[in-house]
């Protein structure tokens, strides 16, 4: 999934930059671009299934950050009682 947010955030990206070049008006680049906008979003939604299996990956993917989350601060804790001990 990593893979297709990237590919879609590249594309994005690509399609912000050249939608951004052509505001002088609508013209040729302005719809293509449009057209651009539409195509990838098309792929982003066919990339990003949403479903009970999506839906159970997100909340791992939050739970084990949070659980990082919580050890670095552990340890920054322990670090800062071990100064104050010495």
């Amino acid at each position: 999934m990593n893979i297709c947010k990237a590919l879609s955030t590249g594309v994005g990206v690509i399609v912000l930059t050249f939608g951004l070049s052509a505001c002088k008006g609508e013209g040729p680049a302005e719809r293509t671009g449009e057209k651009i906008d539409e195509a990838a979003e098309r792929t982003s939604e066919a990339f990003e299934p949403e479903g009970p299996a999506e839906g159970a990956g997100e909340k791992i993917d939050e739970a084990t950050e949070r659980a990082a989350e919580a050890i670095e601060e552990a340890g920054d804790q322990a670090k800062e009682k071990t100064r104050r001990v010495q």
